[in-house]
């Protein structure tokens, strides 16, 4: 096991002042409910609130330190080799449309970025998306074609800006990146007042829905004629989102770099394991982030070994760079067909609506769909919502893999229950470690804190109940099955659940 290092927040959460937007007290109502505080919460509420309708914004925790605070946050429609997938599955009109709707929602960043004037170092870069074989040449040739079929000014080039060659590459001009903290901080700023609320350390617990809809939460209730659910995965088992999707972990380092040495674009690689590249401003100096090196959640036991991996990579290719200064994960959920679900979270259920899916593409898929959520409240027509439509099942595509992730969910379920615990004692555990030991007769989940305080708990998640696995990097305890992830004590910190572990006395 590679030696434990105490986890560290991500640089746009470090760099970034606290907030203190006070919790629900009691009861408020407004015209749309918007639970969940990152880029599709915070972007469909500010869209309905500047079209007059009162939006509260329902954040469990602090807002923009989820899934986006934790981003590598290029703001591009080239996600990786998909165009020439997209052609297959949902047809020309379908890719074309998914295209569209990406392009339209770096647009819609820029206008606000442009006319609030927000300053999170929003700028114009180049996306490439490059082969490191001959032998990925054709797919790449392939999705330049599908791109530009779609409408995105592709290009296929043999010479990039990064310091290794590569086989090849499909460059996507005038994409962007930028600071996804500072621009959801300033326009999180602009929703309080005149009806509409930003509550934080307000954890929802369930929706009522009738004529009218009600969010209860652990502080009070919110009433709402409408509600979006942008819990990243919805916290609601309604609408079997937790069965559509599986959760996916990844991994970033960022190291100070002289701007003669950095690469000037957006990096990924076509192949596995993922190699993800860009450049971040910190005041008066750069940093190079380096991403990928991703798993399924719950499923590796030496996550520190990935950020080093990341590590090795870095200093290979650009040994000018300092020492890293920030290591930090993040966990996306990853659809059936490579598009986000997003629409009603029942077909029966009109003023419920959810996104998710988003593939590790948050930035423009959760802009876009705010935009299409946003657009139903306001019963406006939207061109590309039947393509994201989240009721919808690909059996081409979908039912493969739904019965595949239904078999490794099955695996995890009865496997991790008949497994072999850790038989040490948990006096056994240095701080800071944490194990799923054999306490009595039962498999606990324990922590021996950095105080030297033990936690005993129970093992079993509070969603649907699969054995959570201890992620030695960020000193969590998360759910193979559905992504669930709880703080070594027990506290929940990413759902579908909306329990803490059961603690053990």
């Amino acid at each position: 096991m590679t030696e434990l290092k105490p986890p560290r927040r991500s640089f746009w959460v470090e760099s970034t002042p606290e907030t203190d937007y006070a919790p629900l007290a009691g009861r408020v109502s407004v015209d749309v409910a918007v639970i969940g505080a990152g880029i599709t919460g915070l972007t469909s509420a500010t869209l309905l609130k500047r079209e007059g309708k009162t939006v509260a914004v329902v954040e469990a925790k602090r807002i923009v330190r989820g899934a986006t605070g934790y981003t590598t946050a290029k703001v591009t429609s080239g996600h990786g080799v998909i165009y020439s997938e997209l052609m297959k599955t949902f047809g020309a009109e379908g890719a074309r449309r998914y295209a569209e709707a990406n392009q339209a929602a770096l647009e819609r960043v820029a206008r606000f970025v442009d006319e609030d004037g927000i300053d999170c170092d929003f700028e114009r870069k180049a996306n490439y998306v490059y082969a490191e074989s001959r032998e990925e040449i054709e797919s790449l040739e392939r999705e330049v074609e599908a791109a530009r079929s779609c409408g995105l000014g592709a290009s296929f080039v043999e010479d990039t800006p990064l310091p290794y060659e590569v086989a090849g590459a499909v460059r996507l001009a005038d994409q962007a990146q930028f600071h996804p903290r500072k621009y959801l901080l300033a326009l999180a700023q602009t929703i309080p007042g005149d009806g509409s609320h930003v509550f934080e350390l307000t954890r929802a617990l369930d929706v009522d829905a009738g004529s009218a809809c009600a969010v209860k939460t652990d502080r009070g209730t919110v009433l709402a004629r409408d509600v979006i659910v942008a819990t990243h995965l919805p916290f609601l088992d309604r609408g079997l989102f937790f069965a559509k999707t599986y959760p996916h972990r990844s991994y970033a380092v960022a190291a100070p770099i002289d701007e003669k040495h950095a690469p000037n674009g957006m990096f990924i690689n076509a192949g596995t394991p993922t190699r993800s590249a860009r450049t971040i401003h910190d005041g008066n100096r750069l940093l190079l982030q380096v991403g990928g090196n991703g798993h399924k959640a719950g499923e590796e036991e030496d996550t520190p070994r990935r950020y080093e991996q990341l590590e090795e990579f870095l200093r290979e290719h650009w040994p000018e760079a300092g020492p890293v200064e920030y290591r930090w994960s993040t966990q996306d959920y990853m659809s059936l067909d490579r598009v986000p679900y997003v629409g009603r979270l029942r077909r029966r259920l009109q003023q419920v609506t959810t996104a998710t899916g988003f593939n590790k593409w948050g930035m423009t898929n959760g802009t876009a769909a705010a935009m299409i959520l946003s657009d139903g409240i306001l019963e406006r027509p939207n061109e590309w919502a039947e393509v994201f439509e989240a009721k919808r099942l690909k059996p081409r595509v979908s039912a493969g893999k739904l019965v595949k992730e239904g078999a490794s969910v099955g695996f995890h379920f009865l496997a991790d229950r008949l497994g072999r615990a850790d038989e040490r004692s948990p006096d056994g555990l240095a701080p800071g470690e944490g194990a799923i030991l054999r306490v009595g007769r039962r498999k606990r989940a324990v922590y021996r804190d950095e105080a030297g305080a033990l936690h005993i708990l129970s093992a079993v998640c509070r969603h649907l109940r699969c054995i959570v696995a201890w992620n030695p990097a960020e000193r969590t305890w998360d759910c193979p099955c559905h992504g669930s992830r709880y703080t070594g004590e027990g506290q929940a910190i990413q759902g579908p659940t909306v329990k803490d572990l059961e603690r053990i006395e």
